[in-house]
């Protein structure tokens, strides 16, 4: 009750401060005109003004509160007329100004109702594009795989680095829609870091070679639970970003994967480690963001900012944690924690 007695007062202040100044005029001139009458009939005076008071805040607050009513009741059916609503507490005005703006949000919903359904028709088009585009992929893997003899070394080597790089960003598009899913197809299972990693390189072996990037492989044979498709694109992720910041000495760059077991907790760490370009300390906050690149050097003006996003996404939906270590600075380093389940 006392809570919202202080309500009332600070809501209607204004009347509080009215029927006060009333009441000292009223005593100013009861004083002026007999100072007898006034010391007798002031305690009146101010009961009645207290009075006066709490009546009117009492009233006040009721009327209020069935506006509200009102108003919430109208919110549940904005499309309807506020003739068909018992809007009783409110005055014609009211009622009128009800209408204009149940008008204006039955309009805005009906533009986001249709918003939603173009967006959700353009996510659905933009998703069978990229499962269709996986044919004539499938088309160009099998001539470089059976048909390499008949063309030169250098157009191999291009197509190969097209083919990896159209790969690399239909799957990016896949997971993008995939992670925006309520419901997904994740199977956990024992998966052996050794295999995933090796399988990985595999398909980055041409364009490593290529880049002239010495691979160092120090992954142990640790198994971890998680998803072997959502683990292995990952994976394919802090590769493919060693790749596309290599360093400028390509005889002097590496990439490294290592793994490591703690003693105390039975976490399994994989770590991914290049020296190229790397990450200015400022930007490291804010890697994860979504679109965020980073500084404005030659090699990621052309960067999305979507490959560690979307990596960060998957890994919290498979229960992966991720870390950029801050004291690494020969390069770039992406570390995925397992934890012991």
């Amino acid at each position: 009750m006392t809570d919202r007695w202080k309500q009332i007062l600070l809501k209607y202040k204004e009347w509080f401060v009215f029927t006060m100044v009333l009441c000292l005029v009223f005593c100013m001139f009861l004083w002026l005109s007999d100072i007898g009458s006034f010391y007798a009939i002031l305690p009146s005076v101010i009961l009645a003004a207290v009075i006066l008071y709490v009546f009117m805040g009492l009233w006040l607050d009721r009327r209020d509160r069935k506006k509200e009513k009102d108003f919430m009741r109208f919110l549940e059916k904005p499309g309807s007329s506020p003739n068909e609503i018992e809007l009783l507490s409110m005055n014609d005005r009211e009622i009128q100004a009800m209408g204009l703006i149940g008008e204006r949000i039955e309009m805005l919903d009906h533009k986001i109702r249709d918003q939603e359904a173009d967006l959700a028709e353009y996510e659905e088009y933009i998703e069978s594009w990229a499962h269709e585009i996986k044919t004539p992929l499938a088309l160009m893997t099998f001539v470089l795989d059976n048909r390499n003899d008949e063309m030169s070394s250098a157009a191999y080597r291009r197509l190969e680095y097209v083919q990896t790089n159209i790969e690399e960003n239909v799957e990016r598009m896949l997971y993008y829609a995939r992670i925006k899913n309520v419901c997904t197809d994740y199977v956990f299972e024992q998966v052996s870091l050794s295999d995933i990693c090796g399988e990985v390189l595999c398909g980055y072996e041409n364009l490593l070679k290529e880049q002239k990037i010495r691979v160092i492989n120090e992954v142990e044979d640790l198994h971890v639970l998680s998803d072997k498709k959502g683990l292995s694109f990952l994976i394919r992720q802090a590769v493919s970003n060693s790749l596309k910041y290599a360093g400028q000495k390509a005889e002097a760059s590496f990439l490294k994967l290592y793994t490591k077991r703690d003693a105390e907790s039975g976490d399994v760490t994989l770590a991914v480690r290049d020296n190229g370009i790397g990450v200015k300390p400022w930007d490291l906050p804010f890697l994860f963001e979504k679109g965020f690149t980073g500084d404005t050097e030659e090699k990621r003006k052309n960067s999305t900012g979507m490959g560690l996003y979307l990596a960060k996404q998957t890994a919290d939906s498979l229960g992966i944690q991720i870390e950029i270590p801050e004291d690494y600075t020969e390069g770039f380093e992406i570390i995925f924690r397992f934890c012991k389940v």
